[in-house]
């Protein structure tokens, strides 16, 4: 996958911005559970890397089929706080996938199976 680093940058650079305000490089400030700093290029594309490893981490588990650990989930959601991004839930990501529960229950509950 080719990424525009620069542009992500930018894009990282707008994000925290209109989370944090006017902040200069190395500033720590919370988001969420997490205590990161603004990043300055370099380390915004150390960061990066280590978001794209995680990202490509927890998708492969998932794709596989795995039970994905708490620890990879922590993780990956860190990495993602040093870049101002929000993870999805990972309940969010199957929601819809199995049909509504109650539907399904009531169904063999009423005999229809």
């Amino acid at each position: 996958m080719d990424l525009d680093v620069d542009a992500a940058f930018a894009s990282y650079l707008r994000r925290f911005s209109r989370q944090f305000g006017a902040k200069l490089p190395g500033t720590f400030v919370r988001f969420g559970h997490h205590m990161v700093q603004k990043l300055d290029r370099d380390g915004f594309e150390t960061r990066l890397d280590e978001y794209l490893g995680w990202h490509r981490e927890c998708s492969r588990v998932l794709d596989s089929g795995s039970t994905i650990s708490d620890a990879a989930v922590l993780e990956f959601e860190e990495a993602a706080a040093w870049l101002v991004l929000r993870v999805p839930n990972l309940v969010d990501l199957f929601e819809g996938e199995l049909g509504d529960p109650e539907d399904e229950l009531g169904s063999v509950s009423q005999g229809k199976r």
